[in-house]
């Protein structure tokens, strides 16, 4: 009868056994867990609220400046239209994580508005547009830049033009 001796062992060496296999699986499985839920949280946590707004007074590039600038009367036209569209809040410069900055020019019969919103947190750019209109079509381009600004930011857009 062929026995084997008591300090021989129990698997050929260099071969991991069951025990071995077993607690390196748990392991893998415990870590594909744990990234799961970890990337379930971050997808799942609130980023800043786009529709806290500020809009900063816009350079003026009127060769002859007015009294007070035409880009400040404009950014506060239309920050008060802003504030009175669905879906938009107008907050201060600090708390805003967008901001809507710009510069205009008046030359002759005609404006030329240029606007571009900027993330805040970073300053990238987020979108921007150039506007050449009469000055009596003034009210009209800020209810047209709100809707687009709404549109940009995926916020829900101003039905009805703020004057």
């Amino acid at each position: 009868m062929d026995t084997a001796p008591v300090d021989a062992p129990i698997h050929a060496p260099g071969k991991p056994g069951w025990m071995a296999i077993a607690l390196i699986a748990s392991f893998v499985l415990a870590a594909v867990v744990m990234f799961a839920i970890g990337a379930r949280m971050v997808r799942r946590s609130p980023g800043p609220d786009v529709s806290a707004i500020a809009v900063v007074p816009f350079s003026d590039l009127t060769p002859v400046p007015s009294d007070p600038p035409f880009g400040v009367l404009f950014a506060r036209q239309l920050a008060d239209a802003v504030s009175r569209a669905p879906g938009m809040h107008l907050v201060a410069r600090p708390q805003a994580a967008t901001l809507i900055e710009g510069r205009v020019q008046t030359s002759g019969i005609r404006l030329s508005v240029e606007i571009w919103l900027v993330r805040a947190s970073d300053r990238r750019a987020i979108w921007s547009k150039a506007y050449d209109f009469a000055p009596a079509d003034s009210p009209a381009v800020r209810a047209l830049i709100v809707r687009a600004v709404a549109n940009a930011l995926h916020l829900q857009p101003a039905e009805s033009a703020p004057k």
